[in-house]
Formats: C-alpha cells, sequence, structure tokens
C-alpha cells in the first residue's frame, strides 16, 4: 500500500492492519430557484441508466463490471474499503457548492440559542463530524455488510465504504467501525439512533468487539418531522431528498431488495446489482449534508 494512501485511511479511522494488502483493480422549502440550480447535478445523482457510446454509464461514471475495478483496497483480512471523494459521483462544483454553504450555516448557528444543540456541534466543527448509514441483511439483529460513511474533510468531502465480501468478513467490518467511532466527535444519520448505531452496537457485541463511548448523535430524521411534518407527503429520505434537493432517483433499488441482493453475491460472487447498492448507500449519505444545511434557519437565504 503506498503511503498517500495509508495516511488517507488513517485520517479516516481506518488501520490498514498488517500483512499483505491487494489494490483491487479492484425544493419547495428552498425555492424553486435552488431546485433548478440542481438540476444538473441530479442527472448524475440520480442513480439512473443511461448507453453512452455503447457502455452503460451508473451515477455519471462508466459502470464497473466487477469488485475489481471498483477502485478500492481489499484488505488483508478480506474486506473491501472504498475510498473516494463525492466530486466521483457527482461534480467538483457540486462538493464546492456544498463546502461553501457550511461557514454562513455555522455563522447563523453560533448566533441562534432556539436551534438543536446538535445542529450547533455539527456546524461548529463539520470535519469531525461522521455521517453514516449501513447496509443490512434485514431488521434489528442481522448482519451489516456495508458501512458507508462520510467525512467533510478541509476541501473535499470523502466517502468510504467498507464491503464484508463474506459472511465472515462482518468481524471485521464491525472492528473498523469501532475504530471509527472511536475517532469521531459526532454521529449523523437519517434513523441512525433507532436502526443503524443500536444494530451496529448488537454486531460488535456479538463479535465481542469492544464498543468505544458513542459521541453526540444527531439524528436527521427526528429533526426532520418537526421542520416539515404536514408539508410533504412524508418525511422519508428520498422525499425529502425530491422536495428539498430538488433531487428525484431513477432506477434506485428499493431498500426491502438489498438483502437478497447481498445474498445472492455471496452465492454467486455477481457484482451488477451489488453495484446499486452501493449507489443507493453513497445517494443517501450527500443527501443527508444537505437536509443537515436545509434544516438551519433560514438557509434559503444562504449563498
Amino acid at each position: 500500500m503506498d503511503d498517500k494512501l495509508r495516511q488517507r485511511l488513517s485520517e479516516l479511522g481506518f488501520e490498514p492492519g498488517e500483512g499483505e494488502v491487494r489494490h483491487a483493480r479492484a425544493r419547495s422549502s428552498r425555492g424553486r430557484a435552488r431546485t433548478q440550480e440542481r438540476a444538473g447535478a441530479s442527472q448524475l445523482w440520480s442513480g439512473g441508466r443511461e448507453r453512452v457510446g455503447g457502455t452503460e454509464a451508473f451515477g455519471g461514471l462508466e459502470k464497473p463490471r466487477s469488485i475489481e475495478e471498483l477502485g478500492g483496497v481489499v484488505r488483508s483480512d478480506g474486506i473491501l474499503v472504498l475510498d473516494r471523494s463525492v466530486s466521483d459521483l457527482t461534480s467538483r462544483r457540486d462538493v464546492a457548492r456544498i463546502l461553501r454553504e457550511l461557514k454562513p450555516a455555522a455563522e447563523i448557528m453560533a448566533k441562534r440559542d432556539d436551534s438543536a444543540r446538535e445542529l450547533r456541534a455539527l456546524f461548529g466543527n463539520p470535519p469531525g463530524a461522521l455521517f453514516i448509514d449501513t447496509e443490512t441483511t434485514g431488521l434489528a439483529g442481522s448482519m451489516v455488510f456495508l458501512l458507508g460513511a462520510m467525512r467533510i474533510t478541509g476541501d473535499d468531502i470523502r466517502l468510504v465504504q467498507v464491503l464484508a465480501r463474506d459472511y465472515a468478513e462482518e468481524a471485521e467490518l464491525a472492528t473498523l467501525w469501532s475504530e471509527m467511532l472511536s475517532r469521531s466527535d459526532m454521529l449523523v444519520s437519517f434513523n441512525g439512533k433507532s436502526f443503524d448505531v443500536p444494530v451496529l452496537r448488537d454486531r460488535m457485541s456479538r463479535h465481542r468487539i469492544e464498543s468505544p463511548p458513542e459521541p453526540p448523535h444527531l439524528d436527521l430524521l427526528h429533526h426532520s418531522r418537526r421542520r416539515w411534518k404536514g408539508e410533504f407527503p412524508d418525511c422519508r429520505l428520498q422525499t425529502l431528498e425530491w422536495h428539498i434537493c430538488g433531487r428525484r432517483r431513477i432506477g434506485d433499488i428499493p431498500g426491502e431488495d438489498i438483502p437478497a441482493v447481498y445474498h445472492h453475491y455471496v452465492r454467486t460472487g455477481e457484482i451488477n446489482d451489488m453495484l446499486n447498492v452501493f449507489h443507493h448507500n453513497a445517494l443517501d449519505l450527500i443527501t443527508l449534508a444537505e437536509i443537515a444545511i436545509a434544516l438551519v434557519p433560514s438557509s434559503v437565504d444562504l449563498a
């Protein structure tokens, strides 16, 4: 593993470990104008597919044909770690826009004592926050096979996805989660207080992995319900994504189908539908950052 990649994984709370590591070839409340501004981005972030020059494009990029083409790292313990900039899914301009909105959001939140403490903490220290989303084989008590984590790192937004390529690798994923948790000042999720974090805690216990103290947790579902209940049809993540971000997904895999896709992958090694799961997870994380900004009072006036 080269030094640059090793340093990046360390900064994001990953320790590559000993032994050989093989590199894998491996709207409405925000205003119509804002929605129109994002119309171009929605085409890339939709998760839809189209034919481009005879090659299938996926999320704005050429769709990988195998795990080995994802561009991640297969660690010596077997798990796949995929680390990339969010700009790989959308564009550098969109990442710059999100980063640009953080400063005025922080200034607004610092002046408002009536705002939620967790929101103030997020905008007071964006790099200390870990945005998380998991994919599991079912409801509570099920295996976590994909861990998505996103951090704001200075002039970029980094997305890390950790895949247990087999059922036996969940312990390694849980160990890595414990390391990430210990290096985070706060967590940001959508329904993570009720689902993601308890499930991860249960899986660590199952594998006899010590769980570090959990930092403050900003669950955007609860804040979204207080803010937008009655304004939108519901407060599901993708409903908010459409009304707040002006983005509607096309061809996104339904959440209820994800467990079966993983089981099929483990049995056969076929990656095609798993790529949809990776993309679904990534879009969920990107949407968390935008919803958090939208929750800032008067955020519609942000430049």
